[in-house]
């Protein structure tokens, strides 16, 4: 074993499986699987919820989502003798249901999802306030086509930031990216948004001037 390589020891007092750490778990699932599931299954207890909220927030539909968490929660069974203690489990986690989530993405239809993400942003970032339900729906419609207008990385990683209210660390970690890949990235694919956004203004058809 290399000396930077983390060791998991079991828990030698008898705890109930809900009161032991994640690492805790992992140790007595590396011990248990696969003759054994019940360290598993106290870990699926923990972070079934979580695993099924990202999936409904990347991919959008119940259905799909819970398809895609129950296959992903299995990737985890068969990986977790993989899990090193190199990041903190549920980053671990997040980085499997990602990758899953993103070889799904592109058969699932998700950008209404993603367009109520930018809603609060979109207001923020307008001076105008008061807005009419008129205005309203014509600017929800500019959000719709601005996000129609985006790369799916862009969509992605603030989907994570909005969504999923995930840290920039957390989003790197994630993404396997580095700090600073991750604070650019995510900061080009808000440009990339308000540039589009922008472009919607510019195509929409002008109202008439009134008549004399």
């Amino acid at each position: 074993m290399s000396s930077n390589q983390i060791r998991f020891v079991p828990p030698q007092e008898t705890l109930p499986l809900d009161q032991l750490s994640d690492d805790e778990l992992v140790a007595l699932c590396k011990c248990q699987l696969p003759d054994e599931v019940e360290a598993y299954r106290a870990l699926v207890s923990r972070y079934e919820g979580l695993v099924y909220n990202f999936c409904l927030k990347t991919i959008g539909s119940p259905q799909d989502a819970e398809e895609v968490a129950q296959d992903a929660l299995i990737q985890v069974f068969h990986k977790i003798h993989q899990f090193e203690g190199r990041s903190a489990f549920k980053t671990w986690l997040y980085k499997i249901v990602h990758n899953y989530c993103r070889n799904r993405i592109s058969k699932i239809v998700r950008k209404r999802q993603v367009q109520e993400a930018y809603e609060d942003h979109v207001k923020e970032e307008s001076p105008a306030t008061g807005k009419s339900s008129l205005h309203q729906t014509e600017n929800n419609a500019r959000i719709q086509e601005a996000l129609h207008q985006l790369k799916t990385k862009d969509k992605e990683i603030i989907t994570y930031k909005f969504m999923l209210g995930m840290t920039l660390q957390e989003i790197a970690e994630t993404l396997d990216l580095g700090a600073s890949a991750a604070k650019m990235r995510y900061y080009r694919a808000m440009e990339a948004f308000k540039a589009a956004y922008e472009r919607t203004a510019t195509d929409a058809p002008q109202p008439l001037s009134p008549q004399p």
